[in-house]
């Protein structure tokens, strides 16, 4: 919550989406405003190449910041827009990221008794990774459905509710369209799980799972039939169809991986996974110590990264344009932490200290297209908050006439940091 940051390069597909569906009922876009560049033109409106999902998520929050602001006199202008970003990952992205903390905790119970190893790890899921830029920087989807497949993943590990695991791979897949694949994966572990089920009972709990599922996955077509005629026809797909049919972007959606895809993920300072995410030298020294016969958990993880990582190798959008990190990656960084679980803790605290260092360097600087550049930044400038740089740039000027030129958060590190340590003092006089 305190570093989220009141624009992000992908907010305005969604926050036009909302504005359209609370102001107007309708998800195409209102024609008197400017809109971003992924819009697709279908029966003369303007749509967002988006799910639906999202937008609906956020628009009670819409609805009661919009009406907030206008009792208090505030205008749809950047200092609106820019508090409704900050707002929606503070109380939406938020909470969720909590409660997959908690399941990274109660899956990493499962796999290891050591206290030390599962809090380490936890943190750095959410912290060392660029989880940290991708639920602070503006709205992006990915955090979303990254969080929900995993709370599903743990709510399968532990055999919970079989028509809630359902709802909540239903929610991701209304959120997000590709996550259609990690669906299917997490599927095929359900499956694996109940294996030794009597068929009976089998039937009866896929049925509950299917039931779950279904019910927003008939939402999701019925907005595809509603839009684009087909129900299996995404705007996105028919956005790039159309951009063929004016030469705009020759090109197919997915093609055969490349060498520089292949690289760019991997170890390039644009996108490189292994840079943005050290700890990724951990996963593939598990994967090279077979740590995948120790149990399916760690099976299913590894098959999980690896098989996202050559399906995002296809997709002509591979490096995720502006962004910290592949962001078309984000879904599998919870599998590559778990097994990690098997590594010496010594190693665990190396990389995934630095694994913090370059992602609190991510989320303090612009995005940029090399890594090595925003570290140079971060060292050079220190730690930075993008809303504390918004307001005293653009709302205390314009709204209290007061006008600031130096406003640094190391007061706000300082309290925070003093605010821990007096939670934790008794527990620490207690180990020592």
């Amino acid at each position: 919550m305190l570093h989220v940051a009141p624009d992000g390069p992908q907010s305005g597909r969604f926050t036009d989406t909302v504005r359209a569906l609370v102001d107007l009922g309708t998800f195409a876009l209102p024609k008197d405003v400017p809109h971003h560049v992924d819009v697709v033109q279908i029966k003369g409106q303007l749509y967002s190449v988006i799910a639906p999902g999202l937008p609906i998520i956020l628009a009670p929050l819409y609805w009661v910041y919009r009406n907030l602001s206008s009792i208090i006199g505030l205008p749809m202008s950047d200092v609106f827009w820019g508090g409704f970003n900050c707002l929606a990952n503070a109380i939406v992205t938020a909470p969720l990221l909590g409660v997959t903390a908690i399941a990274m905790l109660d899956t990493l119970r499962y796999l290891t008794n050591d206290t030390s190893k599962q809090i380490w790890l936890v943190f750095i899921s959410i912290f060392g990774s660029f989880v940290f830029f991708y639920s602070t920087y503006g709205i992006w989807v990915h955090v979303y459905t990254m969080a929900l497949v995993f709370i599903a993943f743990n709510f399968v590990l532990r055999k919970r509710n079989n028509f809630l695991i359902g709802v909540v791979l239903g929610i991701a897949q209304i959120i997000d369209y590709i996550a259609i694949l990690p669906i299917s994966f997490l599927m095929g572990f359900w499956i694996y799980t109940n294996r030794k089920a009597n068929l009976k009972n089998s039937i009866r709990t896929g049925l509950l799972v299917l039931l779950g599922y279904s019910i927003f996955l008939l939402g999701l077509l019925y907005y595809n039939s509603t839009l684009t005629g087909s129900p299996f026809q995404t705007p996105n797909s028919l956005f790039l169809e159309q951009a063929n049919q004016q030469h705009l972007s020759p090109r197919s959606m997915f093609m055969l991986p490349s060498i520089a895809s292949f690289w760019g993920l991997s170890f390039s300072p644009y996108r490189g996974l292994y840079w943005y995410f050290p700890m990724t030298f951990l996963f593939t020294w598990s994967l090279f110590k077979k740590s995948y016969l120790k149990n399916s958990v760690i099976l299913f993880s590894m098959i999980m990264v690896i098989f996202t990582f050559l399906y995002n190798s296809t997709y002509y959008a591979w490096s995720g344009d502006v962004g910290f990190g592949p962001r078309h990656l984000v879904v599998a960084l919870p599998f590559i932490i778990l097994p990690t679980v098997y590594c010496s803790l010594k190693y665990i605290k190396l990389f995934g200290c630095l694994s913090i260092f370059i992602n609190l360097a991510g989320v303090s600087t612009i995005p940029s297209d090399n890594l090595f550049t925003n570290i140079f930044m971060f060292i050079y400038r220190g730690p930075f908050l993008h809303w504390l740089d918004f307001a005293y740039k653009n709302v205390l000027p314009k709204y209290f006439n007061i006008n600031l030129y130096l406003v640094t958060p190391f007061f706000l590190y300082v309290g925070i940091g003093l605010i821990f340590y007096m939670i934790w003092k008794p527990e620490l006089t207690n180990m020592d």
